[in-house]
């Protein structure tokens, strides 16, 4: 369950900061950038504890949910070093891949901690 709880207050910081980067006009400070790379570091240590219970539940959502994750890392490290010129569209797509993310953790997660 600490796992868990891990894995689910990283991806939530992670949203916030996200979101505070696309609000923000100003170029972000490498504080926020950072606290994401630590948000990052224990999404991955979180979710290799994770993966065995994720991997019972749907083998196949839990290798979708992996690719998409380490896919979101990178494109928010991209995001972070080219702040400037992304257009308003590939915002809410990083907003959108987070969101996913962690829809699919949800599901199999089987709704825990909430459920």
């Amino acid at each position: 369950m600490f796992w868990l709880f891990m894995h689910l207050f990283s991806w939530i910081l992670l949203l916030s900061i996200v979101i505070y980067v696309i609000c923000v006009k100003e170029k972000t400070n490498k504080v926020v950038k950072m606290i994401a790379r630590c948000c990052y570091i224990v999404a991955i240590i979180s979710g290799i504890f994770l993966f065995k219970y994720a991997w019972m539940t749907s083998p196949f959502l839990a290798i979708i949910k992996v690719l998409l994750a380490v896919g979101l890392i990178a494109f928010c490290e991209i995001y972070f070093s080219n702040e400037k010129k992304m257009k308003g569209s590939l915002k809410f797509l990083l907003i959108l891949l987070i969101i996913i993310v962690g829809i699919i953790g949800f599901v199999l997660a089987g709704g825990r901690p909430f459920v």
